[in-house]
């Protein structure tokens, strides 16, 4: 999720007949087949008319979930929550808390994204994980140069949702995934800004995997590639921002599916492994197969 992906030679021609990013849960006493898409933050929204069966899935359940109600980021106040949670305080700005040396570093990978327009001075009020959130940005928008905020992904998917007349719903509020991305203690935000920093050249290769893998589908490649030893996830990172988070949504959907059925669009990373949760409705007694 921090590292997105990236790469400039992907060919955005849509997934392949065997893609397997929609999949179908039914049984164990749910009220009718409820589905779970893998979505990636930075995608095109093309990528959508290539998944069969996707329109008709969402138009069939009762609710439309996301990992947040994206409307909440398109809201007059969204701006002021995400400078709440992305300001430093004020004896930990950029300049206060990194050397001399960290800075240039910062500065070479940000010069490298935007042509020297973006130094680390310019963001000096921002947290370290702030900053690594934009650099994500900055290496996932190589691959996906088309990328348009309005037009993201997951917002997509929640705006067909509302246009079939389904509820949409987000398993966690926007306060609640700021809070998980950017409240680490400063120390271990800047430990993963200058690893970010680090792998920058190896993230380009891992990214261009990545989107290979999304655009065809492949979860197997994905999980191999997220949890790269050199570059990928760590396992403290990976408990915090997806097993977490899936072990609560997963116990959400325990509750949800006998009462409504759903259209789940959450990140790819989080269906993937035995903690990912089209594992964890598997072990839970749930149906779960691939919508072809």
């Amino acid at each position: 999720m921090k590292n997105l992906l990236l790469s400039a030679l992907v060919l955005l021609t849509g997934l392949s007949a065997s893609a397997q990013l929609l999949w179908k849960v039914s049984g164990n006493g749910s009220k009718g087949d409820s589905f779970i898409f893998a979505t990636h933050h930075i995608a095109p929204t093309s990528v959508l008319d290539s998944i069969a069966g996707l329109n008709d899935a969402i138009k069939s359940v009762d609710a439309v979930y996301g990992e947040i109600d994206m409307a909440e980021m398109t809201s007059p106040s969204a701006e002021q929550v995400i400078m709440t949670f992305g300001m430093a305080p004020a004896d930990s700005t950029l300049t206060k808390v990194l050397n001399k040396s960290q800075i240039d570093s910062i500065d070479a990978v940000l010069a490298k994204y935007t042509q020297g327009m973006v130094r680390t001075a310019q963001m000096d009020v921002l947290k370290p994980a702030m900053v690594n959130t934009q650099i994500a940005m900055f290496q996932a928008m190589v691959d996906f140069p088309e990328f348009n905020g309005k037009e993201q992904l997951d917002m997509t998917v929640q705006q067909r949702g509302r246009q079939a007349g389904k509820t949409v719903k987000g398993f966690e509020t926007m306060d609640e995934q700021l809070g998980m991305l950017m409240c680490d203690p400063i120390s271990q935000q800047i430990e993963d800004l200058m690893h970010t920093v680090r792998t920058d050249s190896k993230a380009s290769e891992q990214s261009h995997a990545l989107a290979k893998a999304y655009l065809t589908g492949n979860l197997d490649d994905i999980k191999t590639i997220m949890f790269d030893a050199e570059s990928g996830m760590s396992e403290d990172a990976a408990e915090r921002l997806l097993y977490r988070r899936n072990d609560n949504w997963t116990a959400k959907l325990k509750e949800i599916l006998p009462k409504e059925t759903v259209f789940v669009a959450v990140g790819a990373g989080h269906l993937i492994g035995e903690r990912g949760l089209l594992d964890q409705l598997k072990n839970m007694g749930y149906t779960v197969e691939p919508v072809k």
